[in-house]
């Protein structure tokens, strides 16, 4: 397991010299502003920099976003950051490759993120 982590650490730190540039559209869907959000291969937890430029997304707005993806994966999390202080959310197995819009869905009552994305 250890060796597993430590070949995907390697893997998503040194992919950045050889990045390439990932663009798709966010809907925030939610109720809560987004301030932040970052990428980790899929259920490894290693979570990038955040990628979003302010200003935050407010609910029902959509922008386009961008960040720096390692050829070397695809299949990601993206993890969500609320501007009014909530816990973070994390949306599990998306691929980021082929991700071209995103509408994110949330209610803290629940607990339970939900989406609807097209690749």
């Amino acid at each position: 397991m250890m060796r597993s982590l430590a070949v995907a650490a390697l893997v998503l730190f040194t992919g950045q010299a050889s990045a390439q540039e990932t663009t798709f559209r966010l809907k925030n869907s939610t109720q809560y502003p987004i301030a932040q959000l970052s990428v980790s291969p899929t259920q490894l937890n290693m979570w990038g920099p955040n990628f979003m430029r302010p200003p935050g997304i407010r609910p029902g707005e959509a922008r386009e976003v961008s960040y720096r993806a390692s050829p070397d994966w695809c299949m990601g999390d993206l993890r969500v950051t609320f501007a009014d202080g909530g816990p973070p959310v994390v949306w599990g197995y998306l691929n980021l490759c082929t991700l071209k819009n995103i509408s994110l869905h949330y209610d803290r009552m629940s607990g339970v993120p939900t989406a609807r994305y097209d690749e």
